[in-house]
């Protein structure tokens, strides 16, 4: 049988509530079109972060810019490109006690059209989880378990990430020279991989 009650009618909307499909019509091209200018003018504030009170606007709404994941730090322009070279390796330790190492995908030692493809992993380690984020390190931990998981009855147990990384020389000085060993070590985590972690996984 039909609802016949207004006050409940099936799928009816919050905004349905509030405002009438009359008043909607009217007022929802300006809502849009707010939201579109104000987002274009903060883009504009983070092209172009040259002046104090751009600066100001920037670190207001960094946090809600960073969850819409519009955030971009350009830190391979000038002025201050960035100035350090860096990769993860992790070593997963086994039940049975051996050791294997993994090594984060690193383009400098990919050929070029695999490197089309992974690319985006620079950006991801270099820019984020290799320094201001160790929330993603548990993450990245569980996920070196799940791909090393290959021999049935002997799971990875522990996980070790550990970041290498070294200083870009100056171009006057470096300019023609190899980059420097990145023998520079961080211990980001020692993980201890739980059951949970490896559920799912399809061992050959």
């Amino acid at each position: 049988m039909p609802n016949n009650n207004p006050e409940k009618r099936p799928g009816q909307s919050i905004l349905s509530e509030l405002l009438s499909p009359q008043e909607w019509t009217r007022i929802r091209k300006p809502i849009i079109n707010t939201f579109i200018i104000f987002h274009g003018l903060l883009n504009y504030c983070y092209l172009f972060n040259n002046h104090p009170y751009i600066n100001n606007v920037n670190h207001f709404f960094f946090g809600y810019y960073t969850f819409l994941g519009l955030e971009q730090a350009w830190n391979v322009f000038a002025p201050g490109p960035r100035d350090t070279n860096a990769h993860l390796t992790a070593i997963i330790t086994y039940a049975d006690g051996t050791t294997r190492l993994w090594t984060y995908p690193r383009m400098e030692r990919l050929d070029f059209f695999t490197k089309i493809a992974k690319e985006r992993y620079r950006k991801f380690f270099n820019d984020n989880a290799a320094w201001s984020m160790p929330l993603l390190w548990p993450e990245i931990a569980r996920y070196v378990a799940r791909v090393s998981y290959d021999a049935p009855g002997n799971p990875p147990v522990i996980v070790s990430l550990t970041r290498f990384h070294s200083r870009v020389l100056p171009m006057e000085v470096g300019l023609g020279k190899p980059n420097l060993p990145q023998s520079e070590a961080k211990s980001l985590i020692v993980y201890t991989v739980k059951p949970e972690d490896l559920a799912g996984v399809k061992v050959k």
